[in-house]
């Protein structure tokens, strides 16, 4: 298996994190078990050549691995050097980590040239992109999946179990609220964040959980945008998005649930975590509250005060990496290696993972959040994409 990996960013080297980044440190514990002949990162600047070496080096240490990393620079003009480099190489699939303006264009361009692919969420701004992707990764029979690794969350899983035992009753509404840390738009995503916005990044996490949940869909998507410190700091974003959306059932579309989001991330640098989040689920017969910043660790240290760890999300122990994003980009990796040995084939995943085509609904919410937004918060409706 020849990997790309396409972006350099906290997600791929973990910049301004301790960790080497979920998507290098995942190869890594996966070299240990499937034929990984190459591994090469693509970035725009040069400079992100010394993330990649520092990323590779914590693998290596951690993992008592000798894993090698290949790095290009792109420059300027990425799209036209990257379809040189794949015209010259042979590459089986990659991970496309790059700002969310971009996911169509270099999608487009791997899917064309038959590449399996794995998207950082979201899959793409607007649901024609989304549809569009689509429409491409069938025609050329690669897989295309996204990280939605809440999905793979242990807890999420035991409440979709409560919730098809039918425990409380029908879903009616659903309660999320979900923040981060200021240095998100401020720092990580500095250099785009004015072409993505606070729901696109965080809420669009808990629109495909939901729907992962409860199987209902869509039906219409009201949200409302509020500005502060962020244009105070010069910057041209929402502080927050508010979002509410009216779902149906597929069996029975007369019965309904609401979800009510707060998204924002301007929570002050001294936060207990990066993320703060939860959320409530009111049946017709019970409730369901999950706080997924609390997991029942808390470390005070000097340096950092009180923190709140997740222990779940991605961890190192004893010389292996864990976690649900870790499960949810090796299911990426083992999906392909069995699609490479023609053990399954790629239309057979889209009632089971995370596929372009499954989390279309998705795609539909963040397009209609979107648009509200621009059109004075009103009510905008969403087609039945089945």
């Amino acid at each position: 298996m020849n990997i790309l990996v396409v972006g350099a960013g906290m997600y791929v080297t973990g910049r301004h994190t301790s960790g080497p980044g979920s998507a290098l440190g995942s190869i890594g514990e996966l070299s240990k078990t499937l034929n990984i002949d190459s591994i090469t990162v693509v970035s725009r600047s040069e400079s992100s050549l010394n993330d990649v070496i520092r990323s590779r080096d914590i693998i290596n240490k951690e993992l008592n691995i000798d894993v090698s990393i290949e790095f290009i620079a792109l420059g300027d003009d990425s799209a036209y050097k990257l379809q040189d480099i794949i015209s010259l190489n042979r590459y089986d699939c990659a991970i496309v980590a790059l700002p969310d303006h971009l996911h169509y264009s270099f999608g487009k361009l791997l899917i064309e040239n038959k590449i399996h692919c794995f998207f950082a969420k979201p899959l793409t701004a607007t649901l024609d992109g989304a549809l569009g992707l689509v429409s491409l990764q069938k025609k050329n029979k690669v897989l295309g999946m996204v990280d939605f690794h809440k999905r793979y969350d242990e807890v999420n899983l035991v409440i979709k179990d409560i919730i098809n035992k039918g425990d409380i009753g029908l879903p009616i509404s659903v309660v999320v609220e979900y923040s981060q840390k200021i240095e998100m738009p401020t720092l990580v995503f500095s250099d785009w964040v004015e072409n993505t916005n606070v729901f696109q990044y965080l809420g669009v996490h808990y629109v495909d959980m939901i729907h992962f949940l409860t199987s209902y869909k869509p039906e219409k998507v009201m949200a409302v945008g509020t500005y502060g410190i962020l244009k105070e700091k010069g910057i041209n974003t929402y502080d927050s998005i508010h979002a509410t959306i009216v779902w149906y059932n597929n069996e029975d579309s007369k019965q309904k649930m609401v979800t009510q989001f707060s998204t924002s991330w301007i929570d002050p640098s001294t936060s207990s975590a990066m993320s703060d989040q939860k959320y409530t689920i009111i049946g017709t017969k019970g409730r369901i509250k999950s706080n997924q910043k609390h997991r029942g660790v808390e470390v005070t240290t000097e340096s950092e005060g009180i923190q709140s760890i997740n222990p779940y999300f991605s961890k190192y122990h004893g010389k292996t990496y864990s976690g649900y994003d870790f499960k949810s980009i090796s299911q990426f990796f083992t999906d392909v290696n069995e699609i490479m040995e023609d053990n399954i084939s790629v239309d057979t995943l889209d009632e089971s993972r995370p596929t372009f085509k499954n989390t279309l609904p998705t795609s539909s919410v963040l397009d209609a959040v979107n648009t509200s937004l621009t059109d004075n918060s009103n009510w905008v409706y969403i087609n039945d994409l089945s």
